[in-house]
């Protein structure tokens, strides 16, 4: 970490310890490189005077608080002095602590070899932490382990005769943890009937070397009487003699009692024999239980990381996808904008329905990888379904009966309406299709308490699409979910239904459940949870047939795909807006303040500072500033926590869509500028 706030000082330090490899960081104050400590930092490089800097406080109360390992090392380039140092600066050098004074002006090898000190020292530091963290850890466990197993530990100094006991030990000998207990306790404590057998088996150990194992009773403070089972083994110096014994003690008193009583009941060994078969078998059943939901919820995990993995190939396939198909819908509804000849106009059609082929299935790509933001709202599923009944029936035809069994009320689940009906819809034509010639498709609803793998505890609507068709093998029930699977012959499907109703269940917070029997058929469910929210209030639209012209704004289009920047920048000129454009996020950022633009227009998925960074950055700058996002892959909560959905232009889109988002962008902005106007003059 580099601060340096005064000419290139910074680059320059960076530059010549980059060059040997070393990865640097340049800190525009002392609170930056103080949030900078808390990563995994080796070494700061920094000048005299920026420790005179505001958030010297900060630095100090951060180098107080380190752990006992830690102690950062500094390097500060001082100013070369006649006399001795102002007694302030002198202080706040001191106040570092571990600090290395080089005079400038240095020369680079000179910086080059503190600064490999520094780290290395750095380094050390690291893994005497680390050593110190393995040491605690391995104390834990072998703390935690004596006491799973209820194991009192203990050391004897054969030559002093000091006794150290945990509190366990302790306890076995009836103390309490706060009470000493001496060697003499322990001695004092043994019943004497045991006593020689324990003392002969002590002395065997120290004298022969074996190790010390013996049973006897002891009887506590109480008057109560106790079995123990205590076990040692002595230590001995270089020189081959005994110094210390360490072992563990275990109260084995009902273990002894059980002895008892079994010796007492050998005359009813039969029964004893079978009820311990019983138990066995008991036992092994259990055990054959346990292993088979292990198993599942293995087969579950694997199934969940694969379809996670498949949804981020999926999703990124889809942003490459809508970025090209940006720039063909673009181009080609500007293309049918400026021409009149009719075969024109056929021909951009033609390839205007091309694009939106293309766009469904991309919406399904998204779907599947949960990447799409879904409008979740509080919905009535029966009235919804109810609302279906004349779509299914004619997209179904006339060879299939549609049933509904409507259980759920008026209670409402937590769903996009829209992306619903087109699960429900993809649904009912799988299950037409399993079908063959004819049959019965229903649709039924209740509410459930049950809990199933990947679902949140509490209560759900289950939406259920039930077939009477030839079923799903049980070989291909894990795979039906899977992207462009499919059991349909070539050219009757894409393999992508059953992956976008996956993807909307989850994104949800539901899941799908697939129940099928082959010759019988299937029922696949939707589960999503039951919301308690109100119904939401909509913001009013803009009317879709309108173009909205520029009314002198100024915008920077910021997109790192030269084809749909290109595209953006040609629109909104031909809109009448003053354009400029950058190719990155970084890029867009510098432009702002020279451009001052209204309105930025700027892709979500970029390298190195995307879309949500920009938007953020630029509005704690600027807060006046409008942002229109452009997406065709983006993760949804992190939209929906920056921005309204009003805010968000889907890829593809056409210049009408463009138009009508960055006018919506823009007087969204100036209508909040208006309800804060009252509060930032001071009134009530």
């Amino acid at each position: 970490m580099i601060l340096a706030p005064r000419g290139r000082d910074g680059p320059v330090i960076a530059e010549t310890l980059a060059n040997l490899g070393y990865r640097t960081l340049i800190c525009p104050d002392l609170g930056a490189l103080t949030e900078a400590l808390q990563e995994k930092a080796g070494a700061a490089v920094l000048t005299e005077e920026a420790l005179a800097q505001d958030g010297a406080e900060t630095l100090s109360a951060w180098l107080a608080a380190q752990p006992p390992w830690s102690d950062f090392p500094f390097i500060v380039l001082v100013t070369k002095q006649a006399g001795k140092r102002a007694q302030a600066d002198a202080a706040r050098l001191q106040a570092i602590g571990n600090i290395v004074l080089l005079e400038r002006p240095i020369n680079g090898e000179t910086l080059v070899s503190a600064a490999a000190s520094a780290v290395r020292a750095r380094r050390r530091q690291y893994l005497a932490r680390d050593q110190l963290t393995d040491q605690v850890k391995a104390e834990e466990q072998l703390r935690f382990a004596l006491e799973a197993g209820h194991l009192g530990s203990w050391e004897l100094d054969l030559e002093t005769q000091h006794l150290t006991a945990s509190k366990l030990a302790k306890a076995h000998f009836g103390r309490a943890a706060d009470e000493a207990l001496t060697l003499d306790d322990a001695q004092a404590a043994v019943h004497p009937d045991d006593a020689v057998r324990r003392l002969a088996n002590l002395d065997a150990s120290i004298t022969q070397g074996g190790d010390y194992q013996v049973e006897y009773r002891v009887i506590w403070p109480d008057g109560s009487v106790h079995w123990l089972q205590v076990r040692g083994r002595p230590n001995r110096d270089a020189w081959g003699k005994p110094r210390r014994m360490t072992g563990v003690t275990l109260d084995i008193t009902e273990r002894k009692a059980a002895e008892a009583a079994l010796m007492e009941m050998n005359e009813t060994l039969e029964l004893r024999v079978a009820a311990s078969v019983h138990e066995l078998r008991c036992a092994n059943q259990r055990l054959i239980d346990e292993i088979g939901e292990r198993e599942q919820a293995q087969a579950a995990l694997i199934q969940a990381q694969k379809m996670d993995a498949i949804g981020q190939l999926t999703g990124g396939i889809a942003h490459d996808f809508n970025n090209l198909l940006t720039a063909i819908v673009g181009n080609v509804d500007m293309i049918a904008k400026r021409s009149d000849d009719p075969r024109i106009q056929r021909m951009a059609a033609n390839a205007l329905e091309g694009v939106e082929r293309a766009t469904r299935l991309t919406a399904q790509l998204l779907a599947f990888s949960r990447s799409q933001q879904l409008d979740l709202q509080a919905v009535e599923v029966d009235a919804l379904i109810d609302g279906m009944d004349d779509l299914l029936t004619r997209t179904l035809g006339h060879t299939v009966e549609v049933r509904t069994d409507l259980h759920a009320g008026a209670t409402r689940a937590n769903a996009d309406p829209n992306q619903l009906e087109l699960a429900i819809l993809n649904l009912a034509i799988n299950a037409r299709d399993a079908m063959g010639e004819g049959g019965t498709v229903t649709v039924s609803s209740r509410v459930a308490d049950d809990w199933y793998e990947g679902l949140q505890p509490g209560r759900h609507v289950v939406i259920a699409v039930s077939d009477t068709g030839h079923g799903i093998p049980p070989d291909l029930l894990q795979k039906v979910f899977d992207p462009f699977f499919t059991t349909k012959s070539v050219g009757k499907g894409t393999g992508l239904g059953l992956s976008q109703v996956y993807g909307i269940a989850t994104q949800s917070g539901g899941t799908v459940r697939v129940e099928s029997t082959v010759g019988v058929g299937t029922a696949i469910e939707i589960w999503l949870p039951v919301s308690h929210a109100g119904e939401r209030l909509r913001p009013s639209e803009l009317p879709q047939s309108e173009t909205p012209l520029s009314l002198g704004e100024r915008v920077l289009v910021i997109d790192d795909d030269p084809g749909v920047r290109r595209f953006i920048v040609q629109c909104l000129k031909s809109l009448g807006y003053s354009v400029t454009e950058a190719a990155g996020g970084q890029a867009g950022l510098d432009r702002i303040p020279v451009d001052r633009p209204n309105l930025i227009v700027v892709d979500f998925a970029m390298p190195g500072v995307n879309g949500a960074q920009v938007a953020v950055q630029a509005r704690q700058a600027f807060p006046d500033l409008a942002v229109l996002l452009v997406t065709g892959y983006a993760d949804a909560r992190s939209i929906k926590d920056l921005v309204t959905s009003e805010a968000v232009l889907r890829k593809p889109f056409k210049v009408s869509d463009l138009a009508i988002a960055v006018r919506r962008a823009l007087e969204d902005t100036k209508r909040l500028e208006l309800e804060l106007l009252p509060t930032l003059h001071g009134a009530p």
